[in-house]
């Protein structure tokens, strides 16, 4: 920066002049920083709507483009203490017969009550034996063909020999009972084939109370479907698309299953309300006030308002930055085509062709597209019209899914195309993020140049005026010798 002179022959407030010269010539950077607020606040209010739709794509329009949202059934038992139900869409609707003759058992086995046994008392006190003896068991479940074996060392007592025999891995529960003094051993296992066995050192096998080292053999469930003779080794069964436990022996039960049509309405209906909420809110903002005139305040400006002003202020600008978005208008557009048009969906020999067909139907203009489902008690502007869409799921659910699907696979593969990566764009995003990152990172470079351009103008300015004071300095000098020759005259 050149030397700054301050008035000193002219008499002028250089830095005052130079000073508001400068505010003039800082408005085009204030623009700039203007502007990039302006594309910041842009870029946020796209993240939040952007969040929103994949939301809703992920979650609502997965589950309404599912063929097994529309599969789910209501399972009851007439006998729930000798049956019980799981939900399984593949169940077959209808009655279905359920006569258990016995349970799927596993294999057990109970050591004999020990005396003067504690859970401290050591393996080398009850097995008789020191510290330079060790003591083998082997176990088993299928009978003695595959064991596994533990080494017992005399400073073992019951709770550590209760870990190495579960530290082995099998399917198998061990514990000692110290209010009865006895090992249990049990099989997680059921099913004919299981058979627990506990062998080796006879000597560890006394001083564990094992005197019997068979347990129980196990055996299959036994029971009737529909009158077929049938076994599982597990009481869990699964049969023509049943799923049930089995929970007692020498009884029956009735498993009904029918269509859960509440089920399946509900889930279009969440469908239906997150769709309204989006287009909504996809309206307010496109269809917002103009703000034309309101740009974002400088620090400077902002201390000239109150807290509310501000904040008023700015939200009027934020509420404006998408209105008439190209991207979010056809982003609106295509969703309501596809669900109220079936645009793009060949619903050519479909039993219901449309929504309106199942009665989820569009109001007014005004309304912005938003639907309702004809019938629905919490709808208090149609709730007196015929439920079309609960009919239709009890009377012909698979009609129902037919279309269902097909507009929600629509929908689907257009919201995927939409959010694929781009030059211009990440995946998973509706809207244009690499371009709108980029154009931050342009006014930040030109705010970075016109700081530069700043700098030396402001410098011009130091010269100019610092070459006048030095002129008019030279001048007086000059005018004060003059007057002194003249005087001497």
């Amino acid at each position: 920066m050149a030397i700054q002179f301050t008035g000193l022959a002219s008499g002028l407030d250089t830095q005052s002049i130079i000073r508001d010269l400068m505010k003039v010539e800082r408005t085009r950077v204030v623009t700039v920083e203007k502007d990039k607020v302006l594309a910041e606040w842009k870029k946020e209010a796209w993240s939040s709507v952007n969040a929103k739709l994949y939301s809703f794509y992920k979650e609502e329009l997965f589950s309404f483009k599912s063929a097994g949202t529309y599969s789910k059934k209501k399972l009851t038992s007439s006998n729930e203490s000798m049956v019980s139900v799981n939900t399984s869409s593949a169940a077959i609707r209808g009655s279905h017969s359920i006569e258990v003759t016995t349970m799927a058992k596993g294999s057990f086995l109970s050591g004999d009550t020990l005396t003067d046994v504690t859970a401290s008392t050591t393996a080398g006190t009850m097995m008789g034996f020191d510290a330079s003896t060790t003591k083998n068991l082997t176990f088993s479940l299928d009978g003695g063909k595959n064991t596994q074996q533990i080494t017992i060392e005399a400073s073992d007592t019951m709770a550590s020999i209760v870990k190495k025999v579960k530290d082995l891995g099998m399917d198998m529960n061990i514990s000692y009972d110290s209010n009865f003094n006895r090992m249990f051993l049990s099989s997680t296992n059921t099913g004919a084939g299981v058979e627990l066995q506990v062998g080796g050192d006879a000597q560890a096998l006394a001083g564990l109370g094992f005197t019997n080292v068979n347990g129980s053999i196990g055996n299959d469930a036994a029971f009737k479907y529909n009158g077929t003779d049938l076994t599982s080794t597990t009481n869990e069964v699964v049969v023509n698309g049943l799923s049930f436990n089995i929970l007692g022996e020498g009884g029956s039960s009735t498993i009904s299953v029918t269509q859960d049509t509440e089920a399946i309405y509900d889930s279009v209906k969440k469908f239906v309300n997150k769709y309204n909420e989006l287009m909504l809110e996809m309206d307010e903002k496109i269809s917002a006030d103009s703000a034309r005139t309101y740009k974002p305040l400088t620090s400077e400006e902002k201390e000239a308002m109150t807290d509310e002003d501000i904040k008023l202020w700015e939200d009027k600008i934020k509420k404006s930055l998408l209105r008439r978005d190209d991207t979010l208008t056809s982003i609106m557009s295509g969703m309501r085509n596809t669900l109220t048009l079936s645009s793009g969906v060949n619903t050519v020999g479909f039993t219901f062709r449309s929504f309106s067909s199942l009665g989820i139907v569009t109001g007014s203009y005004t309304e912005k597209g938003v639907l309702h489902i004809e019938g629905d008690e919490d709808n208090s502007l149609y709730s007196v019209k015929e439920n079309k869409l609960r009919n239709a799921i009890e009377e012909d659910p698979d009609a129902v899914m037919e279309l269902m699907t097909s507009l929600g696979n629509k929908l689907y593969e257009d919201m995927s195309k939409k959010m694929r990566s781009s030059s211009l764009s990440s995946a998973l995003t509706f809207y244009n993020d690499k371009s709108m990152d980029k154009q931050v990172k342009d006014f930040d470079a030109k705010m970075s140049d016109l700081e530069i351009r700043l700098s030396m103008i402001e410098d011009r300015y130091y010269k100019q005026f610092t070459a006048m004071e030095q002129a008019m300095q030279q001048s007086n000098s000059t005018s004060n010798w003059l007057t002194q020759q003249l005087g001497g005259l």
